[in-house]
């Protein structure tokens, strides 16, 4: 990839620096891609431990897409004038992108909502198995001694 610091607020003038773009931009993309699909891979295979190893580089990447697509939308004309087939591949590479981007949201989507349900499984679980069965708080120390006290005959009435 080409040293992109002489590339901030120059327009692109000629066919040489139009190809030189689109290459670059291709190349950030298919690193982009190649960490997408490593993550996608470790979601569905439920290994997270890559995840945080991806983070950094990933990061950079979309730092530097970000500013490429700047100068795209910036130099669209020329582009589209000097190098018009390598902006159809460009195009056709970021459709592709975009789709592994759905697949990769999808996983995701999907791991947790297996999670919650998971969780309100063993929430429903644990608060059946808390519920009292009888009146009165079950975890009390049961008394099974009976009382051997007269009770009023108004009291007994009243329960």
């Amino acid at each position: 990839m080409q040293n992109n610091s002489n590339k901030s607020n120059a327009l692109i003038q000629n066919r040489n620096q139009a190809m030189i773009f689109c290459t670059d931009m291709h190349e950030i993309l298919a690193r982009l891609q190649d960490i997408l699909n490593q993550e996608t891979a470790r979601l569905r295979a439920n290994d997270l431990t890559v995840l945080a190893e991806l983070h950094e580089e990933k990061t950079q990447l979309i730092e530097t897409y970000s500013y490429f697509a700047n100068i795209f939308k910036s130099n669209r004309q020329g582009l589209s004038q000097y190098a018009p087939d390598k902006i159809a591949k460009l195009r056709i590479v970021i459709e592709h992108f975009q789709e592994s981007l759905r697949r990769n949201h999808i996983a995701i989507d999907a791991q947790q909502q297996v999670a919650l349900g998971i969780m309100e499984t063993i929430t429903r679980h644990v608060e059946n198995k808390q519920r009292p069965t009888t009146y009165g708080n079950p975890m009390a120390p049961q008394n099974t001694q009976r009382q051997n006290r007269s009770t009023s005959l108004a009291l007994n009435v009243s329960i």
